[in-house]
């Protein structure tokens, strides 16, 4: 528990820089419904970011974006593991070959967290960012492919904690999803639930360091774009299973 109250200015202006980071350019409407700060307030920080250089005002009709002195507020990160770092280059390969974005995501509690994404590099990806987004287990592909192949024990529980999630959906059917799992752990590849963003399909394989299930990588693309993604999922099982022989 800290020992003193949070710099709500500090608070406010990091909220701001957060929102603006999710969009290309973002309008001054959408980030007062986005943040819920008055739009005074919003503006003096808006203003502050400004002068510090880390935003800029694209004109007074389209909004706001940040700027590259953003990525300087990551410098002192030491950025993936080693094994991560490998697989990123893997990541990295694979959207040179194939162009749409690769990611890598962890285990975070009860969703698959996106570590690192190749979407800069990609002139096919149809978002901005989705570092640190959160994934589910049960219909993003990440979270299939993770829940497939963990341990039994661990697969265990976290289908109890999905049970337990207030998000998961009525319709969720654990015999369902293990049924599912049974064919990712067939195929050696999960699919993202095609109910969830139907316009674009994610892939997903499972990695391993030491004989140990540490990541999931994974490429999106537009489904009508690659109607058989045979050759992909080829790629995909390639890159993971490289990564393990490196790392061995």
């Amino acid at each position: 528990m800290a020992s003193y109250k949070a710099v709500q200015s500090v608070e406010k202006a990091f909220v701001v820089l957060e929102l603006l980071n999710r969009q290309p350019i973002t309008r001054l409407r959408d980030l007062a419904a986005g943040t819920g700060l008055p739009r005074a307030t919003l503006v003096r920080a808006l203003e502050t970011l400004i002068q510090l250089g880390y935003v800029r005002q694209v004109d007074r009709l389209s909004g706001y974006c940040v700027t590259d002195k953003v990525l300087s507020l990551s410098a002192g990160h030491h950025g993936l593991p080693a094994a991560l770092e490998r697989l990123a280059a893997r990541a990295d390969a694979l959207t040179r070959e194939w162009l749409w974005p690769a990611s890598i995501a962890t285990l975070d509690g009860d969703a698959m967290v996106v570590r690192y994404s190749t979407i800069p590099a990609s002139p096919l990806a149809h978002i901005h960012s989705t570092i640190n987004r959160r994934l589910s287990l049960a219909r993003r592909a990440h979270g299939r492919a993770y829940l497939a192949f963990c341990p039994d024990e661990e697969r265990d529980y976290l289908l109890g904690v999905i049970e337990r999630l207030p998000s998961t959906a009525p319709d969720f059917s654990r015999p369902r999803l293990e049924q599912i799992l049974d064919g990712v752990r067939t195929s050696g590849f999960a699919r993202r639930d095609p109910s969830v963003g139907p316009q674009t399909s994610t892939l997903a394989v499972p990695v391993w360091a030491q004989g140990r299930l540490v990541a999931t990588l994974g490429m999106t693309f537009f489904a009508r774009s690659v109607p058989d993604p045979v050759h992909m999922i080829a790629a995909l099982r390639a890159a993971g299973q490289a990564s393990e022989a490196q790392d061995g």
